[in-house]
């Protein structure tokens, strides 16, 4: 299995957000200690390290490859433009069955 440099990015990310929650937990557990009274705000470095991390996570997802294009679709006389994804991407969550047709079915019975 190879790595691709998507993945590589990824998984810092990932590490890098890991390792600044520890680190703030770390942080708070040193301040109860120390009796410092305000810790609701973490460390500069954590916000930091934690803004870079999801820089590079963000990064990662993003280089996933080429993005499909949306079309617009609309009818001559009408003034609303319609977003359609292609039929071969995103049918999964066509619903055929709303409550105008369930009420529909309803009376007919």
């Amino acid at each position: 299995m190879t790595l691709s440099s998507k993945s590589i990015i990824t998984t810092i990310g990932v590490i890098l957000i890991l390792h600044s929650a520890y680190s703030c937990l770390h942080y708070r557990s040193l301040a109860t200690v120390a009796d410092i009274p305000d810790t609701s705000s973490p460390p500069l470095d954590v916000v930091i390290e934690v803004i870079l991390a999801f820089g590079l996570c963000l990064l990662g997802q993003l280089m996933c490859g080429t993005f499909h294009e949306v079309k617009l679709s609309s009818s001559e006389g009408r003034r609303r433009v319609e977003i359609v994804a292609p039929a071969y991407r995103t049918r999964d969550f066509d619903m055929f069955n709303t409550k105008a047709r369930a009420l529909a079915d309803a009376k007919r019975a």
